[in-house]
């Protein structure tokens, strides 16, 4: 589907600025000084852990940025970190204390430079004057949200979550939505839908599927990208374009409710992207959220039943409420709504930071 390749390359023009993000003064100091030397006037100093960063405010004529990471050998933290943070069309390298060709290789696969700063200051500053990639293109985040029956509110979940990352990233998003999607998002958005790129506004663009194929689309076209979400009622749709989805996918979302029949479809993508995870080595983050469109009476699964079906739990919960009444008290005391909740997970967020949901009683909502 959807990890477009980047055609490259912005100017190097040495008159651009520069960041260094890293926790220690002497590792901005050192970096800064060689970017000087090297011919950049602009050299800005951000000290935090790229892990702690919830946004960056970089200048328009930004160059590149350089990311310390310390001891850290989490590659696959802090690229997700990258990911959500940095814009594709900035340059961007990684710099830390471990010599090891194994993290340079992770970091390589996704398009970035790891350099160990103990002994590789010389080929740094030569990566950094050319802008040289590692490979063609930085990934995208793709995030697939994928229905597991009609009606349960897959669009609106994807809306949010959609309103929320440009909220609180402002990078460049692409919204798709699948054929066997609701076919909403032109009263969503007040656009007129076809099957080419729609700008709904400055950070984000629209795209409606007609037809059963995932999109192919032209490079440059969408190498702005840093987010790209993917929505789909996914019950009626062939195993085979379910695999090329999930395969696709960076982040799977699945949405179910409280019937057997979506259960069955959870379970089938559960296999589907555990084949996959079998085969490939690619790390891909799987959600499951429960969505009540409807009362919760005695007759119904109860999040404990669903857990033991599908053999995993469930992250987050948009409890049922009448649209015309205010939330439940209980409620208006949470500091996330399920949709913030999520997009925090999406984001990167620790399970502990957005663990608020298991407080929420709706029903027969965790088996008690």
């Amino acid at each position: 589907m959807l990890l477009f390749p980047q055609k490259n390359e912005k100017a190097t023009g040495t008159d651009q600025a520069f960041y260094v993000l890293s926790e220690r003064k002497d590792v901005t100091e050192k970096l800064g000084q060689l970017l000087r030397l090297a011919g950049f006037a602009q050299v800005e100093e951000i000290h935090k852990s790229v892990m702690y960063v919830t946004s960056l405010q970089l200048a328009p004529q930004t160059r590149g940025i350089i990311i310390d990471i310390d001891d850290s050998l989490n590659a696959q933290e802090t690229i997700q970190a990258i990911k959500t943070l940095v814009p594709r069309d900035v340059w961007c390298c990684v710099v830390g204390n471990q010599d090891s060709i194994t993290l340079a290789q992770r970091y390589a696969s996704q398009g970035l430079h790891y350099f160990y700063i103990g002994a590789q200051d010389d080929e740094l500053i030569q990566v950094v004057t050319s802008g040289r990639r590692v490979t063609p293109f930085r990934w995208a985040v793709n995030i697939s949200v994928l229905g597991c029956k009609g009606g349960i509110g897959n669009t609106s979940i994807a809306h949010q979550l959609v309103n929320n990352i440009i909220q609180l990233r402002q990078m460049p998003t692409l919204f798709i939505q699948g054929k066997a999607g609701s076919n909403d998002l032109d009263l969503l958005f007040d656009k007129k839908m076809n099957q080419a790129l729609i700008p709904a506004n400055k950070y984000l663009d629209l795209m409606c599927l007609q037809d059963d194929s995932l999109p192919q689309l032209k490079y440059e076209t969408t190498e702005k990208y840093n987010f790209v979400v993917y929505e789909e009622t996914a019950n009626s749709v062939e195993k085979e374009r379910l695999r090329q989805i999930i395969e696709h996918s960076s982040c799977l979302i699945l949405v179910l409710d409280r019937s057997m029949s979506s259960v069955r479809v959870v379970r089938q993508m559960i296999e589907i992207n555990d084949s996959i995870s079998r085969s490939q080595r690619t790390p891909r983050r799987v959600l499951i959220c429960l969505s009540d469109s409807r009362p919760v009476s005695g007759e119904m699964l109860s999040v404990k039943d669903i857990q033991t079906l599908i053999h995993r739990k469930i992250d987050i919960v948009f409890p049922w409420r009448k649209t015309q009444l205010r939330p439940p008290f209980f409620l208006l005391k949470q500091k996330l709504s399920p949709a913030d909740a999520l997009t925090q997970r999406v984001l990167g967020a620790s399970e502990t930071t957005v663990n608020i949901n298991a407080r929420w009683k709706t029903g027969r909502m965790g088996g008690r």
